[in-house]
């Protein structure tokens, strides 16, 4: 069962949310609205950030105090696609690099609806491969990643593999999206439930993103469009964390599965009565509890580095 402050939290998310008028309202509304409540949370004190360019993608470097060697965290921000920047996520990848000591690569790849597929998906992997570039050594590479991002980490990964590029260390999705077919049991057990959004809303996204393709059922099923379909052998070792309660929940339950039946690795935990994406929010003990789950995710996979200097562009 959720905290007492997760509780409290979850009935007034599922109070603000307005959940069911997404569809209805402007993008641009959406993104004032993200960027108000998001940007204004602070950074930790002990975190420096730096401006870089990505071969022309806009980024953050996220410094702590106390990195250990040349730990690197990539990480795809969420939003429905369409929303997101990199003021809506500086906090929580500073709270993420503090807690795994590494130094964070956040940055801005292009949304939709004025960049459709696979505009976002082109630029997560050009960012991996310039960071493999710059020097950065893949077993000290991290991929992380919530809602949306969850899906750009796992196309990501695809698309390296594709390419004969090396694989990170390993890839954390938090309360991933993996399946725009909408087919997966929990899209309609949790529809009540679900504080958020509803399957109109999600639809509607898909519109958004995939825009003039939108209405290409085989499409829906692409790895680079739903990599819950994908071949998922070969892959570095994954950490999925999503609610109970939410409508995505069986996109992470599904790929788990289906990592696990080609012989992958896969640590899976369903929290319960929480909301989608719970662990951005800092104010609850279970974000706590899922960052410091994550951290050890990392330590049992990162390649033992020795000191390193400051990371690429920096």
């Amino acid at each position: 069962m959720a905290s007492i402050r997760g509780r409290i939290l979850r009935w007034l998310v599922k109070k603000v949310a307005a959940k069911g008028t997404t569809s209805k309202k402007d993008i641009a509304v959406q993104r004032g609205e993200m960027e108000q409540r998001m940007a204004r949370i602070k950074v930790p004190k002990n975190v420096a950030v730096q401006k870089v360019d990505c071969n022309g993608i806009p980024g953050e470097w996220f410094l702590p105090r106390g990195m250990i060697g040349n730990r690197t965290l990539m990480y795809c921000h969420g939003g429905g696609y369409y929303n997101g920047s990199l003021a809506t996520h500086r906090a929580f990848v500073a709270r993420l690099a503090e807690i795994s000591r590494a130094r964070a690569l956040h940055f801005a790849y292009r949304l939709a609806p004025e960049h459709p597929f696979p505009a976002g998906v082109d630029d997560c992997l050009a960012v991996y491969r310039w960071l493999l570039a710059t020097g950065v050594d893949p077993g000290s590479l991290m991929i992380a990643g919530e809602s949306a991002g969850g899906n750009l980490v796992l196309t990501t990964l695809l698309g390296a593999r594709a390419a004969d590029v090396p694989l990170p260390a390993g890839a954390i999705c938090i309360s991933p999206h993996f399946d725009f077919t909408f087919s997966l049991p929990s899209i309609r057990e949790n529809a009540a439930s679900e504080v958020l959004y509803t399957l109109e809303e999600l639809e509607w996204m898909r519109g958004i993103y995939l825009g003039d393709a939108a209405g290409d059922v085989a499409l829906w099923r692409h790895e680079r469009v739903s990599p819950v379909w994908a071949d998922l052998s070969g892959l570095p070792p994954l950490s999925l964390h999503a609610d109970s309660t939410e409508m995505l929940r069986d996109d992470a339950v599904t790929l788990a599965q289906r990592v696990r039946d080609v012989g992958g690795s896969v640590e899976l935990k369903v929290w319960r009565g929480l909301f989608h994406a719970f662990p951005l929010v800092s104010m609850i003990p279970e974000s706590g509890e899922a960052l410091r789950e994550m951290a050890a995710f990392m330590d049992r996979h990162w390649k033992k580095m020795g000191s390193g200097g400051l990371p690429p562009g920096f």
